[in-house]
C-alpha cells in the first residue's frame, strides 16, 4: 500500500481513526495521571586513597578508571546487597532492594555514583545513603586487610529530591501522542482488511472490472430524485454506447445475490430510455422470485396473468405476453408470469432466443432483469442472450466475496460484461445532477410515472 492509498484510506475511516487517536492519547493522559511518581536520589563515592595516592593512579589515570568500573559492578554484588538489608530498619529482601538501586562510574573520573528509587523523597535518599555506607565500610574493612587494592571514600551523601523522575508528563505525552497516532492508524488498515464490503467509494476498478457508474439511494429518507437518477443512467447509457464494442441493444442486469438492486436499476434505465424516445422492451427473466413488480414500473400497475413463463411454454405468444406500459409511452413489459416448475429449462429453450430475436426488430433497447449469478443457472442461460451484462453491486451490503464469486461465474460463462454499476453509492456533497434537474431537459410527468419515489425498493 503506497501513501496515497493510505491517506485514501484514513480519510474513508476518518471517524474510526479520530476516535482511535482520543482512546489511545487518553489511555496515554490516564497512565501519565495515575502512576505513582517515583523519585530519584544518588550518593557519590571517591575510588582511591586520599591521604596517600597510589602511584599507579598519579602515573596512569586509566587505572582509576579500571578500579572505579570495577568497584561499580562489586556494588551491585547480591552479597553487598544482603549485607545492606540486614542494616534497614524495614523489612526488604536483597532482591526488593536491588530492584530500587543502581550503579554507575563518572566517565574519565574516579567518582562512582549509587542511586535509590522510591516512591517516597525521604526513602529514597536513605537508602542511596545507606547503601553507600555500607560499600565504603565493606570495602575499606577489605583494604585493611589487603583484600581490596584501594579504599573508598563517600564524596557527597545523597539529597533530598523534591521532584519526581517518572512520569514525565511532557515526555510521555511527546512519545504519547505519536504511537497513538500510529496505533490509531493500525486500527484502521486492520479495519480495512477485516471489512468485506464493497465501500461506498468504490471508484475505478473493482475486482477487475471497471466501474461503470454509481448509483446513490434510490428510495427512502435521502433518496435522489428521478430526475437526478435519470441524469445518471443516461451518462451509463452513452458511456455503454460509445463503447468499442458498439451500442448494445439487448443489456442485462445481474448481481451476485438477492437484494442489490438490480430490479429498480433495470426499471430506473428503462423509464430514462423510454423517456427519451426510444422503444423499450422489459423481460423479467428472474421467474423463480420476480421483483421487478416492486419497483418504479409496478406502481399503480395491475399485471397480466400472462408473462414469460407462459410465453416459453407456449400457452402465449409473443404479443400476449407483451404489456403496454400505460402511462409510458414507448415502454413494453414482459412479466415473469406464472412461476413454473422448471425456469432454467425454459431459459434454455428455442423460445427464449426466438423471442430475443423477434423483439429486437421492434424495439430500440431490450432489457432483460435476470435472477442473482449465484443463485442458479437461470441467469447464466438468460444472460447468453445479451449483448452485455451490468453486475450490480450493492455498497452498503454486498460483500467482496460475494462479489468475487459472481465476477468469477461470469467470466467462466463467457458472458460479455460491460462493468460494474455500484448501487447505493456515497452521495458526493456537491453534484451536477441538481443542475441538470432543473432544467428542461428533466423527464416531462406526462410521459413518465409520478414524480415522487412511491413505493420504489432499491433494495429489488
Amino acid at each position: 500500500m503506497n501513501i496515497g492509498q493510505l491517506v485514501s484510506v484514513l480519510w474513508k475511516r476518518r471517524v474510526l481513526f479520530l476516535v482511535a487517536v482520543v482512546l489511545f492519547t487518553g489511555a496515554v493522559v490516564l497512565a501519565t495521571v495515575t502512576l505513582p511518581p517515583t523519585y530519584r536520589s544518588t550518593a557519590t563515592l571517591l575510588v582511591g586513597n586520599t591521604d596517600e595516592v597510589n602511584e599507579a593512579l598519579a602515573f596512569d589515570t586509566a587505572v582509576g578508571e579500571r578500579l572505579t568500573r570495577t568497584y561499580t559492578t562489586l556494588a551491585g554484588n547480591p552479597n553487598v546487597a544482603a549485607q545492606v538489608a540486614a542494616t534497614l530498619p524495614f523489612r526488604m529482601t536483597r532482591g526488593e532492594l536491588l530492584s530500587r538501586m543502581s550503579f554507575a562510574p563518572v566517565e574519565r573520573t574516579q567518582l562512582l555514583e549509587i542511586s535509590a528509587q522510591d516512591s517516597s523523597p525521604a526513602r529514597t535518599r536513605f537508602l542511596a545513603n545507606r547503601y553507600a555506607e555500607v560499600f565504603v565500610e565493606r570495602v575499606n574493612a577489605q583494604f585493611a586487610r589487603g583484600d581490596a587494592p584501594t579504599k573508598i571514600s563517600l564524596s557527597e551523601a545523597a539529597a533530598l529530591p523534591l521532584i519526581a523522575v517518572r512520569p514525565n508528563p511532557p515526555l510521555y505525552l511527546g512519545l504519547g501522542f505519536p504511537l497513538a497516532l500510529l496505533l490509531a492508524a493500525g486500527v484502521v488498515l486492520l479495519r480495512e482488511r477485516l471489512d468485506d464490503r464493497i465501500g461506498t467509494g468504490q471508484t475505478g476498478d473493482l475486482l477487475g472490472e471497471p466501474v461503470v457508474a454509481h448509483l446513490p439511494v434510490l428510495s427512502g429518507r435521502g433518496a435522489t430524485t428521478r430526475a437526478e437518477v435519470a441524469d445518471i443512467l443516461r451518462l451509463l447509457r452513452a458511456t455503454l454506447d460509445l463503447t468499442p464494442e458498439g451500442r448494445p441493444q439487448v443489456l442485462a442486469f445481474t448481481s451476485g445475490g438477492q437484494g442489490e438492486g438490480k430490479s429498480t436499476i433495470c426499471a430506473h434505465f428503462a423509464l430514462t430510455a423510454a423517456a427519451d424516445g426510444e422503444r423499450v422492451a422489459v423481460i423479467e427473466a428472474d421467474m423463480r422470485r420476480p421483483g421487478l413488480g416492486a419497483t418504479v414500473l409496478g406502481e399503480n400497475i395491475a399485471r397480466p396473468a400472462t408473462g414469460l413463463s407462459r410465453y416459453l411454454v407456449g400457452t402465449d405468444g409473443a404479443d400476449t405476453a407483451l404489456f403496454s406500459h400505460p402511462e409510458v409511452s414507448g415502454l413494453d413489459v414482459i412479466w415473469a408470469g406464472p412461476v413454473p416448475p422448471n425456469p432454467a429449462a425454459l431459459l434454455a429453450s428455442d423460445r427464449m432466443g426466438e423471442l430475443i430475436e423477434l423483439l429486437s426488430h421492434r424495439y430500440d433497447r431490450i432489457l432483460i432483469d435476470t435472477p442473482p449469478i449465484l443463485v442458479g443457472a437461470d441467469a447464466t442461460l438468460a444472460l447468453h442472450h445479451a449483448d452485455a451484462t451490468l453486475f450490480v453491486v450493492d455498497a452498503r451490503s454486498t460483500r467482496r466475496s460475494e462479489a468475487t464469486r459472481g465476477l468469477t461465474q461470469l467470466r467462466a460463462t463467457g458472458v460479455p460484461l460491460a462493468g460494474v454499476l455500484v448501487n447505493r453509492a456515497k452521495r458526493p456533497r456537491t453534484s451536477a445532477y441538481g443542475y441538470y434537474a432543473a432544467g428542461p431537459s428533466a423527464p416531462p410527468t406526462s410521459s413518465g410515472p409520478p414524480t415522487s419515489s412511491g413505493r420504489s425498493r432499491a433494495g429489488v
